[in-house]
């Protein structure tokens, strides 16, 4: 009922929103299409976003402290062509190859979060930095080596590391 009644939505901030479901926020991703900004900071029943939909013009989304898959998030990429910034800080389930999905789908990456992705290892950033020039910003992963040498490594490609 909420979607249809905002079928021109642009920014949807669902913080903290324990008790959404997949369910719930599925029907408003396929009736709310024109959305820029997602923040599901915080929903930690997620574990999918209802799958069939398409966000065409996202450029923002945030899943934070969600419990999304790798299967999940190459889903949820794959729909969203248009994604600049992606945070998935402290999402503990996501490995390197849901990462490797994100930079395949997302060609306009411009940011991405992985602080506390303990399951994503340092040796995927280089590989992202290379895979997707668009990259600008990433916040590393734990095990990542954040020193001068690295810093300087990539500094050619125009993207910062944190």
């Amino acid at each position: 009922m909420f979607a249809s009644l905002f079928p021109n939505l642009q920014l949807l901030d669902l913080t903290r929103c324990s008790g959404i479901t997949e369910h719930g926020i599925g029907q408003v991703l396929r009736t709310c299409r024109k959305i820029r900004h997602l923040n599901l900071y915080n929903c930690p029943k997620l574990t999918s976003l209802g799958i069939n939909f398409e966000l065409p013009n996202l450029e923002v989304l945030d899943l934070t402290n969600t419990r999304l898959s790798d299967e999940a998030l190459c889903v949820i990429t794959m729909s969203c062509p248009a994604l600049l910034h992606l945070s998935l800080l402290l999402c503990k389930e996501i490995t390197d190859k849901g990462v490797m999905d994100v930079v395949n789908n997302c060609t306009k990456l411009r940011e991405i979060n992985l602080q506390g992705c303990l399951k994503v290892h340092a040796n995927v950033v280089a590989s992202m930095v290379l895979l997707c020039p668009s990259l600008r910003k990433i916040v590393a992963p734990p095990d990542f080596p954040l020193n001068y040498r690295t810093r300087k490594f990539f500094s050619p490609y125009g993207c910062l590391l944190e």
